[in-house]
């Protein structure tokens, strides 16, 4: 009979139709289906293509008999009982199906009775077959451990499995007491209270140690149940074993691995909590209760986590909590944490849900004080500001840019009026854009700070307004939010280059002064020596006129020489400052005419024309003497010095409001414009290509301290080739003044 709710069906198999139709009548009144085949062939078929649960099997059929039937049924294992109908009694016939695997062999004509029992029968034995079958495959195949013992345990059957966890075979065990499986890692109290249990009708259910073959501890969950027999005696018990040593290890993990959290976090100086999913604070470690002041009885009596914060937090909180549940990322971490005693401090939380294949279980966090932190950030804030203010305030222009792109990112205040941009244009440039030279140099300016040092280099920039200012770049890299930044400091030193430049023309200056100085003593020196030895060997035979050439010679070189010794002291005392001029009141006519009268003698021996012209209206200086004639007659000499022969130097003397006015004239080389005020430099002489010229350099520069010392001026006004004219300016006094 079919283990399913289906109907019994049975296959009747015959080549009269009359006995087909009679038997299934018989067999439709005991309520089974029927279906029917004419011939050996058909009936291997219909048991091919359809199932059937009995097979009642006519042995003399055409084409195949009933016996290749049965043996077909027999050989593919076909589990349904085959009734063989015969006409004949030949009994080894009926002995030779039975031997085959015919369950009954039937003559005709059937009797309707035994037909009916033999039916009913075949399909019940063979149904229980089927259940016990099943229940054996069911036993075999079972993924967990199944034993049966008598009652005094002695094992009378295990499963498969059994075996392969056990390392057993069936015939080790079979007939051996169970306690071979003892691992001697449970008490006798444990074995006791197990038989009184079972031995007293109860299911007994457990973890217990056994050992296997090998010798090997493993654990299993196990169920022993009793089994009575027909007189509700127990005989038998049976035990259901799961292999639960993996889980077992995986629970001792878990176990080590909470415990060795708990050690850990107790290590750790932060608070490190736990909640449940209600926000019930479940754990704290020492730091915890240690920082938030809270003891064990206070977790007892239930403490939810938002007490562990400042009420105005709650709200962040939960929608963190949220979005961590969710898996998304929360952005702000930074909490007003709340200690028992009301008090209040800085921290950043990091937590994490607790997951399982429940879900939500609560979450687990680390709590990290930043107190010192903040104070440290707002001490780096005052300390950026004061940066800040400090960058702001230096007196150089400074500018901070890209060092990849060379894009300017930052500056100071200075550096806007420096270079003349507005923010919004200065931050449109690039740092090589501010250079005035060429591409090569600008990459030199912003290439020499890769070394991470600081570098200086003078350069040239150009301003907005489009002027060139001489500079001292100096740069230094350094790295910032993960970008290397240059900054710039421009150093304007215009003034000290036109510093350097005066000081190296002074040197010129200097030491051209002392070649022409030393050239300028060498000369009257020789012509005194040489005269005055020439005197002293040959005084005898030199006669009285050609003695007094000489003698004149060698005191009008001594003059000269005097002169020259003048004129490098007066330097020395006006450097100095301790000229000493002896002002008073005088007409300055007489001076001037004296100063001209003793220049006369040279202009003449040049061939220079020379006059005076002083105008008849009476005037008065407060001017020393002395310091006005070495003015007429420096400005004269000069005159006269780069007059050529047949010019004219002229000398006038005039008023002008309330100025006296003296006026030097001549019609010499006259002066190149570039140099009118490099004249009154001390060392200073006119490059002359071609010629060689007397004097020191000294003369000019005199005069123009002497002038200023007595609240005058001094001015020129010269063409190249077309002679030059001086005019000095000496204030009037009046009555009193």
């Amino acid at each position: 009979m079919s283990l399913s709710n289906q109907k019994t069906t049975v296959l009747i198999a015959d080549d009269s139709a009359t006995m087909r139709t009679l038997i299934s009548h018989v067999v439709h009144k005991l309520g089974y289906d029927t279906i029917t085949a004419s011939d050996g062939n058909e009936a291997i078929d219909r048991i091919s293509s359809r199932p059937c649960d009995a097979l009642l099997l006519d042995l003399n059929m055409p084409v195949k008999s009933g016996m290749d039937v049965l043996d077909f049924v027999v050989r593919n294992n076909y589990q349904l009982p085959v009734i063989i109908v015969s006409g004949s009694s030949d009994i080894e016939q009926a002995v030779e199906c039975i031997k085959l695997g015919a369950y009954e062999y039937l003559t005709k004509p059937i009797d309707n009775n035994r037909l009916e029992i033999t039916l009913k029968n075949a399909l019940s034995e063979f149904s229980l077959k089927q259940h016990i079958r099943l229940l054996n495959e069911a036993m075999d195949q079972s993924p967990v451990s199944i034993v049966i013992t008598d009652f005094n345990g002695l094992i009378e059957y295990v499963n498969p499995f059994f075996c392969r966890v056990t390392g057993y075979s069936s015939e080790d065990v079979l007939h051996q007491k169970v306690s071979i499986l003892k691992s001697g890692e449970h008490s006798q109290d444990f074995y006791r209270i197990l038989w009184e249990t079972i031995s007293g009708g109860e299911v007994w259910q457990s973890e217990i140690c056994n050992k296997k073959k090998d010798g090997e501890l493993f654990w299993e969950n196990i169920i022993i149940s009793p089994v009575r027999n027909n007189v509700h005696f127990i005989s038998h018990f049976l035990a259901i074993k799961e292999d639960i040593t993996e889980k077992i290890r995986d629970k001792e993990a878990l176990a080590t691995s909470e415990r060795r959290f708990r050690e850990l976090s107790d290590l750790l100086p932060q608070p490190v909590f736990e909640t449940d999913g209600s926000n019930t604070v479940t754990y704290f470690n020492r730091a915890g209760y240690t920082v938030f002041g809270y003891k064990g009885k206070d977790l007892d009596r239930g403490l939810n986590v938002f007490q562990l914060f400042s009420p105005q937090e709650r709200g962040t909180i939960e929608e963190n909590i949220r979005k961590r549940i969710k898996g998304e990322k929360s952005a702000d971490y930074e909490y007003r944490a709340l200690k028992k005693d009301g008090s209040s401090f800085p921290v950043l939380v990091y937590c994490a849900p607790i997951m399982t294949q429940a879900g939500f279980q609560g979450i687990r966090g680390i709590v990290l004080d930043i107190t010192h932190r903040k104070q440290y950030e707002r001490k780096i804030k005052e300390n950026e500001a004061n940066y800040r203010n400090l960058f702001q305030v230096i007196p150089d222009p400074i500018i901070v840019a890209d060092f990849e792109s060379g894009n300017i990112v930052h500056w100071n205040r200075k550096a806007l009026s420096f270079f003349g941009y507005s923010k919004k244009e200065l931050a449109a440039l690039s740092v090589e854009m501010l250079f005035s030279r060429t591409v090569d140099d600008k990459r030199e300016m912003t290439g020499f700070a890769g070394s991470m040092s600081t570098a200086s280099v003078e350069s040239q920039i150009r301003t907005k307004d489009g002027f060139t200012i001489e500079v001292l770049v100096s740069s230094v890299l350094f790295d910032f939010s993960k970008h290397k930044r240059l900054l710039v400091v421009f150093r304007d030193i215009t003034e000290q280059k036109k510093s350097e430049r005066l000081i190296k023309e002074n040197i010129r200056l200097k030491n051209d002064f002392i070649a022409n100085v030393s050239h300028e003593l060498r000369s009257p020196l020789f012509s005194i020596l040489g005269f005055s030895s020439t005197l002293l060997k040959e005084r005898k035979e030199l006669d009285f006129e050609t003695t007094g050439e000489f003698l004149g010679i060698i005191h009008d070189e001594s003059k000269r020489l005097s002169s020259l010794i003048e004129d490098v002291l007066n330097v020395s005392r006006i450097d100095s400052g301790k000229v000493a001029y002896k002002k008073k009141i005088i007409d300055p006519a007489p001076v001037v005419i004296g100063a001209c009268e003793s220049l006369k003698m040279r202009a003449s021996e040049k061939s220079v024309e020379f006059s005076i012209h002083v105008e008849p209206e009476t005037m008065q200086v407060n001017a020393d003497p002395d310091a006005l004639k070495q003015v007429v007659i420096n400005l004269a000499v000069n005159a006269i010095k780069f007059t050529p022969q047949d010019g004219c130097v002229r000398v006038s003397l005039s008023k002008d409001a309330h100025w006296m006015v003296l006026t030097v004239k001549d019609s010499g080389v006259g002066i190149p414009e570039s140099d009118y005020d490099k004249i009154f430099e001390k060392f200073y002489r006119v490059e002359r290509p071609g010629e060689e010229i007397e004097g020191t350099g000294l003369g000019l520069p005199i005069v123009k301290e002497i002038i200023a010392a007595h609240k005058g001026s001094i001015e020129v006004n010269s063409k190249k080739d077309f002679g030059s004219t001086f005019f000095v300016r000496l204030p009037l006094s009046t009555s009193g003044n």
